[in-house]
């Protein structure tokens, strides 16, 4: 995803139109698409395609939005209320590696995830677009609900080369371009300002996906899921704040 990438899809007419009717059911668990089929998650290696929100589309296509602990064995587990929230720690990576974050630190302990699918062949649709927006706890945001900003989902960020997985991403909240604003990338600024992610952060993130099926010069909206991840304190930072608390309980006998 670069500036000439989204400065190429704002200049796009394509007109929008939402679909008549209740939108589909949001399911939790592993993926599966409307034929009953578990569907692997396949964008790099340790990631799982079990607790993810997932719509079943027209009979068409599988959805999906989920949460992942980056080095999950040493950043402990994301856990979840088995609907539409993630729980996950905060701080910085705790592997050592630093990739360059902001304030010098490693990069986060979390990272989100994306699938979309087609049914029953397992093929990249080839005439879907998406837009994703983020909300931080502080009010910083990256991307855009809306078709000026939709991109092809067969175009999103893969190996060189190498498109069989174009559906399936992982982001980790680390990487640098979430802390970039709109104007960054050729669109008007204020439309989004970047998240200036603060590894420390406690609160919650809202992350959202449309998703529009290309019909001749239009786009008829098939969806919108929407997933809430709270950052919590590391239990390190509870132990500190319990102990913080009995000094001044003690203080004050």
């Amino acid at each position: 995803m670069n500036s000439k990438a989204f400065s190429a899809i704002a200049a796009c007419t394509l007109a929008a139109s939402a679909l008549a009717g209740p939108g589909p059911v949001t399911n939790f668990g592993t993926l599966t698409d409307s034929l009953g089929n578990e569907i692997s998650f396949d964008a790099g290696t340790g990631n799982s395609n079990t607790d993810f929100m997932y719509q079943n589309i027209n009979g068409q296509y599988t959805f999906g939005l989920s949460t992942q602990t980056r080095y999950i064995s040493e950043n402990g587990p994301v856990t979840n209320n088995g609907v539409d929230t993630f729980y996950v720690q905060a701080g910085a990576d705790q592997s050592g590696n630093d990739d360059g974050g902001p304030g010098g630190v490693g990069p986060g302990r979390w990272g989100i995830k994306w699938s979309i699918t087609t049914d029953g062949d397992g093929g990249v649709p080839s005439n879907l677009v998406m837009a994703l927006r983020i909300d931080g706890p502080s009010g910083g945001s990256f991307g855009w609900l809306d078709p000026a900003v939709a991109l092809p989902v067969v175009e999103y960020p893969v190996p060189e080369g190498d498109y069989a997985y174009a559906n399936q991403q992982t982001w980790g909240m680390h990487y640098g371009f979430l802390q970039a604003d709109s104007a960054d990338y050729g669109l008007p600024a204020g439309i989004w300002d970047g998240l200036a992610y603060d590894f420390d952060e406690l609160g919650t993130y809202t992350i959202q996906i449309k998703l529009w099926e290309v019909n001749g010069g239009a786009l008829d909206e098939l969806s919108t899921m929407s997933m809430n991840v709270e950052v919590v304190p590391a239990p390190g930072a509870l132990a500190l704040l319990g102990l913080s608390g009995f000094a001044r309980r003690r203080r004050r006998g």
